[in-house]
Order: C-alpha cells, then sequence, then structure tokens
C-alpha cells in the first residue's frame, strides 16, 4: 500500500508523513512534543497538514524532523468561529493510555509516533509460516488474566511478555494457534477489549507495540500462530478517538457521532460506525492490514459481523483476502450461516450451537444423541474448517461480567456463563470431569477448527475459581484470573493429559483434519454415537457414549455397532479412550488389552465406557 494512501503517522526520510481524514474541518495542524507525557508547559512544534485536492476530506503532509517516540495531537480547526477541536489520532499506532485530551483540559494523554522495529534494535523477526487452515487448533485467552495468579507474575493486570511466558505451556498441550481477546486500546485498564477506545493503538496496560510484536514473535518461536480478535461493528461508551472526532454538537442538540458514525446502523451498544462510507470500511481495512503488516498476524476474528452492514462488510474482507489470501480470516456470524464464507468472503465463522448443544447434551437432557448428531457436520460451508467449534464454551459462554448473574444465570441455568465443569456438577464430581473430557475429544474429532478458551484445560471452576466462571479480575465472587495452582491440581492435571493426548491423535491422523464424515451408527436408545472420518491411508473411527451405562465385555458381550467395510475384514487399533486411568478413568478402560476386528457381518465388537470418546485407527 502506498504511503501516501496510509492514515496515522509513519516515519520516513526526514520526517514523519502524517495523514487524517476530517471532512468537517477546515484545517488540521499536528502538535508536537519531546517527553513521556503530554505537559502545557513543554515546548510545542506545530505542523499544518494539507488538504488532499485528489481525496476529498484528508489532510497529509511530512513533518519535518519529527521521529520515532515523539507525542502528537491533532488540532482541527472550524468554520463560523468556533474553537478548534483537540484531537487524538484516530489511527495512532500507539498513546500513552485512554484518556482523550479536550481543549482546556489537563490531560496529559497523546498519540506516539512508532517506527517499525524498537528504537536502537531492529526486530529480527522468527521465521514462521501460517498454518494450512486444516490445521489451526486454537487456544483462547485473554491477556490481562492469563497470569497473574498464582504464578511469578506480581501484576493486577497482566501484559504481552507476561503472556509469552505461557507459550510453552500452550504448545505443550498441542495447540497450533492462539487468540487473545481483543488487545487494542479500551477505556481504563481492565476489560474483556470488546470496547475499543484507540483502534491502532496496543491497550497501554498491556505494553507497547514492541511489546506486542515481542509476544507475537515469541508465539511463532514457540510454534504457535497468533490470531488477533478485532472489533469494527462498535466503539467503546468511554475514551472513544472516533465519536464526535471531526465536530461537537451545538449546546442541546443529540450528536450523530460525526464523520466516523453519522448514517450508521444501530448496534445493541448503540451507534455503529458508518460502513456505508468508502473512507470508514478504508479505516478497518488498513486496521486490519497493520496487524499482519506490523505484528504479523496469521489470522484475525472480527467481532458480530452481524452487527455490520453484509455489503461493505463483504468488499473490506475481500480486498483483505486479495493481500493476504494465506491468512485465515475468522467470522463471529451467529448463527452460523454460509454467506460468511461466500458474500462475505471470510475463511471460518464461529459456531456457538456447538457449545449450547453439547452442554445440554451432557446435562442428560432428552435424546442426546439427537443433540449432537446434527453438529458433526458442515452443511452448507464448503469445508470442514470453515466452522470453528468449541464444545467447552467460548469466552462469552464461560465468562461473566455481573458476579455470576450475567443473562440472569442465577436463576436461569441454560443461560448460565459458567466453565463446562461447574455447569456438570463442579470439579469433584467425577461425572463432571469424564464429561469435561469427552467435550473436548469430541471437539478435535468432529470436522471443524477446534477452540478451547483458557482454563478449559485444567478444569478451571469451582472451587479454583470462586463460582466457576472466568472474569478479568475479583468481583464480589472472587478472583476469577487463570489460577495456575489449578493447572497444576491433580484433577488439572489429568485433564490436561486428556487434552494433551486427544489433539497428539488429531495431529498424527490427516483424517481428524481432512472434509469427511460418515455417520455409521446412532442408538438414541443406549446414547451412542459412532462416525467415521477418512483421508488416503488414514481412517478413524469415533465412538461416543452419552449415557451412563458402560458396554464392556468379551466378544458378543461387548457392544456392537456396524462399521461399512466392503466386507472386508480390518482390525482396529484404540488410540484414544477418555476413560483412561490416566486422564481420572480406570486401567484398561476401553480397547486398551485387545484390538478389535470388523466381522463378516460388518461388525466391529469393542468395549465401550459410560461417557467416554473411543477413538480406533485402522491398521
Amino acid at each position: 500500500m502506498d504511503l501516501s494512501e496510509r492514515i496515522g503517522a509513519h516515519l520516513t526520510e526526514g520526517g514523519c508523513f502524517f495523514r487524517v481524514w476530517a471532512p468537517s474541518a477546515v484545517g488540521v495542524e499536528v502538535l508536537v512534543q519531546h517527553g513521556p507525557r503530554w505537559s502545557g508547559r513543554r515546548r510545542t512544534r506545530r505542523f499544518a497538514l494539507q488538504a488532499e485536492p485528489q481525496h476529498e476530506g484528508y489532510y497529509s503532509a511530512v513533518a519535518p524532523g519529527v521521529g520515532e517516540g515523539e507525542l502528537y495531537r491533532l488540532l482541527l480547526h472550524r468554520n463560523g468561529g468556533h474553537e478548534p477541536l483537540l484531537r487524538l489520532d484516530p489511527a495512532g499506532r500507539d498513546s500513552v493510555h485512554s484518556g482523550l485530551p479536550r481543549a482546556g483540559s489537563t490531560s496529559d494523554n497523546a498519540s506516539i509516533v512508532v517506527g517499525e522495529d524498537p528504537p536502537g534494535e531492529p526486530h529480527e523477526w522468527a521465521p514462521f509460516t501460517t498454518p494450512r487452515f486444516e490445521d489451526f487448533l486454537i487456544y483462547q485467552l485473554h491477556i490481562g488474566s492469563f497470569s497473574g495468579r498464582d504464578d511469578h507474575v506480581r501484576r493486577d493486570v497482566a501484559g504481552f511478555r507476561d503472556a509469552a511466558t505461557k507459550f510453552p505451556y500452550v504448545r505443550d498441550l498441542g495447540f497450533s494457534a492462539i487468540q487473545p481477546l481483543p488487545v487494542q486500546e479500551f477505556a481504563m485498564d481492565r476489560s474483556w477489549g470488546y470496547n475499543p477506545a484507540s483502534f491502532f493503538a496496543p491497550e497501554s496496560a498491556y505494553g507497547s507495540p514492541d511489546d506486542l510484536r515481542y509476544m507475537v514473535d515469541q508465539a511463532h518461536r514457540h510454534g504457535l500462530a497468533v490470531i488477533f480478535d478485532v472489533v469494527y461493528n462498535h466503539a467503546g461508551p468511554g475514551d472513544n478517538v472516533l465519536w464526535d472526532f471531526d465536530r461537537e454538537p451545538a449546546p442541546g442538540e443529540e450528536s450523530d457521532g460525526g464523520c466516523y458514525f453519522d448514517w450508521g446502523q444501530m448496534t445493541q451498544w448503540g451507534r455503529g460506525p458508518a460502513w456505508c462510507k468508502w473512507e470508514v470500511q478504508d479505516f478497518f481495512y488498513q486496521n486490519a492490514r497493520m496487524y499482519f503488516e506490523d505484528y504479523k498476524a496469521d489470522g484475525l476474528r472480527l467481532d458480530v459481523t452481524t452487527q455490520i452492514p453484509g455489503g461493505p462488510l463483504g468488499q473490506m474482507v475481500g480486498r483483505l483476502k486479495e493481500d493476504f489470501p494465506d491468512k485465515y480470516l475468522i467470522a463471529e456470524h451467529l448463527p452460523a450461516h454460509p454467506w460468511a464464507t461466500t458474500d462475505g468472503r471470510f475463511d471460518a465463522t464461529w459456531h456457538a450451537r456447538t457449545h449450547h448443544e453439547t452442554q445440554r447434551a451432557l446435562q442428560h437432557e432428552d435424546e442426546p444423541v439427537r443433540r449432537i448428531k446434527p453438529l458433526l457436520g458442515w452443511d452448507g460451508f464448503a469445508h470442514a474448517w470453515n466452522l470453528v467449534k468449541y464444545t467447552g464454551g467460548s469466552h462469552d459462554d464461560v465468562g461473566d461480567d455481573r458476579s455470576g448473574d450475567a443473562k440472569d444465570g442465577l436463576t436461569n441455568g441454560d443461560t448460565r456463563h459458567r466453565y463446562l465443569v461447574d455447569q456438570l456438577g463442579g470439579v469433584q464430581n467425577w461425572h463432571a470431569r469424564a464429561k469435561c473430557r469427552l467435550a473436548w475429544a469430541l471437539n478435535v474429532t468432529m470436522p471443524c477448527t477446534p477452540m478451547l478458551f483458557m482454563g478449559t484445560e485444567c478444569l478451571l471452576g469451582s472451587p479454583a475459581v470462586a463460582w466457576g466462571y472466568w472474569h478479568d479480575g475479583v468481583d464480589q465472587r472472587g478472583d476469577h484470573r487463570f489460577s495456575w495452582r489449578a493447572a497444576g491440581s491433580k484433577h488439572g492435571k489429568a485433564m490436561r493429559r486428556l487434552v494433551k493426548a486427544a489433539n497428539r491423535v488429531r495431529w498424527e491422523n490427516p483424517a481428524l483434519r481432512s472434509d469427511s464424515l460418515q455417520i455409521v451408527h446412532e442408538d438414541h436408545e443406549q446414547g451412542v454415537l459412532a462416525f467415521v472420518r477418512e483421508a488416503h491411508e488414514s481412517t478413524v473411527l469415533v465412538v461416543v457414549n452419552l449415557s451412563d451405562h458402560s458396554h464392556v465385555g468379551t466378544g458378543r458381550e461387548a457392544y456392537p455397532y456396524g462399521v461399512p467395510t466392503g466386507g472386508r475384514r480390518c482390525q482396529w487399533m484404540q488410540v484414544l479412550c477418555t476413560q483412561d486411568a490416566a486422564f481420572g478413568g480406570w486401567d484398561g478402560a476401553g480397547n486398551a488389552y485387545h484390538d478389535p476386528w470388523t466381522q463378516d457381518d460388518g461388525l466391529v465388537w469393542i468395549n465401550l465406557p459410560k461417557w467416554s470418546v473411543v477413538v480406533l485407527r485402522k491398521r
């Protein structure tokens, strides 16, 4: 992308190129200072930007002598004798914090000129290739609360470099990608991140752009791709750099939000950005490019895409796919619909129904097989990896921002936000732990891109986390950050062994990453479902027992189910049983001591423990 088309501040030979869109302004100046924070007593240099004749509403110029790390603000001049507007740069790559300066205020905040490398030491990125789309296995985490509880980090809000110290843990579990919750600047220091204040700047409580580059590089050095979560459907209610950017309402008038919001559609969080304008589309396109160019991202996940007009969104995503065809673009398009990967041009969409129906099935609601079977396929989509599925829940399902009562969860169990283990009876409940093992094994063996939210891999429910939900800090129910003590507990380690083993089975069997599915058996009365996945020489049989009854024995005393084998006898080897003793079950669970055969009648006879997933590979 040509420098003359880029918004924000960009170092160039002899100075810094500034460009901003301010269609209601009649002139724009850049104010520049040295120092860690803005001060009214410090010398300020002023540079006038020039209106671009070829792009109406844009102002740009090179400010000579402006270097990396300097602070700057924008001064927007208006018609009619109105006072100029003092603003941060909407595309500023960094800021001191999120607070907004206004005329006459004593705010010390400012945008910061950022270079491509840390000052004085060019960053040498580790060589890394974005995985093929079928090879994404995602660990979702929240930067501010992934560290800092029961570990060496002594901060209430952890940062980018703290998260990087945990990447060996994530990689050891067998994941190939991390997906942090949003990392752009938000109001105050503690948040889930879905209240953007400044879209191009990293959250100042987490660290600097250099800290974020370090985190991504460390992820790549540990074999982990990075998918950034971005919010383009709305902005936060506080410290919003875009709201009233180029104009303010007269006293007594209601604001339309200025150039970035007027004509924008209403969302459940208020007026959304005006995606009908090309300049707004381009703002978010350039923001997405920044993650790929400046931070070497491997993908993006766009929050609540149903709250963005489809036509402009598809055009913007189309531009990204043309420029970055190997990057994995995910929509949170709920309910999942093929539009996301056709007209929307995304590679994948979240599939929230997988979690909700799995939870209901494991709570022993009516006909669990009937609930699970429809989740297995990818009807209407071209590939299995077009759907990101999460049986254990995402941050939305696990997190609670109302002290245990999100969506009236204290009185409505079906909408309650908790870790899955707590929904099913708690970490001290043997059946709850068994069902959580089943859920993840099902997740990695069904056709999809699997995703797990931090803490699910170590049964992070109560009492380790008071009231069993995730939050980014302390509320009236206790401290809900990730507990590293719980990760090292007896039950936590057993669940981690299951997650690691299940992930390894996915990597060792290409069939589990293929576009293949054949449901070969369903027994609604017994609660048993079986399916086959195939790819070239790899054939895997997955059997799920969603009941309290074990089918064990020898020969025809074991539970039978039919597998189409073309009339040929073949042998199967068990590669995973979620009831194995190492995971919290018992010695010899499933078919640990024998390799079953498909008989002449097309049936294979196996041992099938209660509440389990048994995975067998064809020899």
